[in-house]
């Protein structure tokens, strides 16, 4: 049946000249050009492997074939690096005749538009209007479940996700999200089945073996997190998330110095544009071993203050440096520029309000306990606490960090029971993480 339909499909192409191009097997797309549905279904793929800069490659190739081609330009609003480029086609998209583009293209436009104007509520609402006419669009239950996951609303999120894959199995994203939603419950077995059936569908992508990289780094399973982001960039170079999955991961296995390496290869293969997020974690990785080292001086040093300024000023270490070394001022600073940022995206997602503000109540519990004021330290760990979610590697090690924090809080209270609870948590997670809690001890009586 299916050769039928593109037999018939093609048919049409040839003998009518549609200027619409609606043969695709999974999508619909308004364009002049075949050469550019082609270009744009390729960049399309290339974003379903998380593969940026090829996906860019693509919907600019589709764009140069057809410089009309809306979809193409509402792609490339999300990868583009120019802002006088991104307010262009944003101007563009804004003025384009929607009655010439077909209901699902009316829908993406009209429902992206409205994210960026921060109008969520009508953004819902275009969603939920489409999803009623359109119940099993894969890219209107795309965003149902993206709108859940945002929300934090695990159950509705996975419920999404899997009416996903049973109108489309091979949306391999959705098997991704899925496994990250599980982790950040603290389910990880259930995280690893995710990821694994996520490595099964696409043997060939880099992303499952990052993903299982970074579940087993979360639980303490360095080597393994090792040898699986290792697989990520065999298959795939130019995978750079990996190589600073990888930084980390050498770091909580106490081979930081090993990092440098990792970091020479992702400059030799990362492309120019991430270049920023390495000099950036160059610059974190000298602070940990100056952290590592004893040097709590090292942020406002001359020879270091270039790195102060690139690792920016809501920096976890720089605050934890400056509140172990007693630099109060330093530490509020930071955390008024964390409440400040705060309020400036008061319209984002949930997830991530609630992320930084439990970075922000761990900033402050850990300077709160450094000047002595064990118990208001306590409440804001255990807010931190509540706040974070093992969602993926770095706040799901965050979360254990702010709990070996809590529980050297509640040691110092005279609150052993309760600290040893909090303690035996994090065992029960990442066993090797534990084993730290001297260290942090230590940090706050050096």
């Amino acid at each position: 049946m299916r050769s039928v339909t593109i037999f018939l499909c093609l048919l049409m192409l040839v003998t009518v000249g549609m200027t619409s191009v609606s043969c695709s097997p999974r999508a619909s797309w308004t364009s002049s050009s075949e050469e550019a549905v082609r270009e744009f279904e390729s960049g399309l793929e290339s974003r379903m492997k998380l593969y940026g800069k090829e996906a860019n490659e693509h919907f600019e190739k589709a764009l140069e074939m057809d410089p009309d081609f809306v979809l193409a330009k509402l792609q490339l609003v999300r990868y583009v690096e120019s802002k006088e480029r991104r307010e262009q086609f944003m101007e563009e998209i804004r003025n384009v005749d929607l009655d010439t583009l077909t209901k699902r293209e009316h829908f993406m436009v009209r429902y992206q538009l409205a994210r960026m104007d921060d109008q969520f509520g009508e953004a819902q609402t275009i969603l939920e209007e489409f999803l009623k006419s359109e119940p099993k669009d894969p890219y209107g239950v795309e965003r149902l479940a993206e709108d859940a996951w945002m929300r934090q609303d695990w159950g509705a999120a996975e419920n999404a996700y899997e009416r996903l894959l049973e109108i489309d199995p091979n949306w391999v994203t959705a098997q991704n999200h899925l496994g990250y939603m599980a982790m950040a419950q603290g389910n990880f077995e259930a995280a690893e089945e995710r990821f694994k059936a996520y490595r099964y569908v696409a043997p060939d992508q880099a992303n499952p073996h990052d993903s299982m990289g970074e579940v087993y780094t979360v639980v303490g399973r360095y080597e393994e997190a090792l040898a699986e982001l290792e697989e990520a960039v065999a298959i795939r170079p130019d995978f750079c998330a990996s190589y600073l999955h990888m930084l980390e991961a050498l770091i909580l296995d106490g081979r930081p110095y090993d990092g440098y390496k990792v970091l020479d290869r992702a400059e030799e293969n990362c492309p120019k544009e991430f270049g920023e997020r390495i000099s950036i974690a160059r610059c974190k990785l000298a602070f940990w071993t100056d952290y590592i080292d004893g040097d709590f001086d090292a942020p406002w040093r001359e020879d270091r203050l270039e790195c102060t300024e690139k690792v920016g000023s809501r920096s976890f270490l720089i605050h934890r440096i400056a509140s172990l070394s007693g630099r109060w001022d330093e530490a509020i600073a930071i955390e008024d520029d964390m409440a400040e940022y705060i309020k400036e995206r008061s319209g984002a997602s949930e997830i991530e309000i609630k992320t930084v503000q439990g970075v922000l109540e761990h900033f402050k519990g850990v300077r709160l306990l450094a000047q002595g004021e064990t118990e208001t330290a306590i409440e804001n760990m255990r807010e931190a606490d509540g706040l974070l979610y093992y969602w993926g590697q770095n706040q799901g090690i965050l979360k254990l960090f702010n709990r070996l924090n809590l529980a050297f809080a509640l040691e110092t209270a005279g609150r052993d029971e309760e600290a040893n609870s909090v303690l035996e948590k994090v065992r029960e997670v990442n066993p090797p993480f534990a084993e730290a809690y001297p260290d942090i001890r230590d940090g706050f009586s050096s």
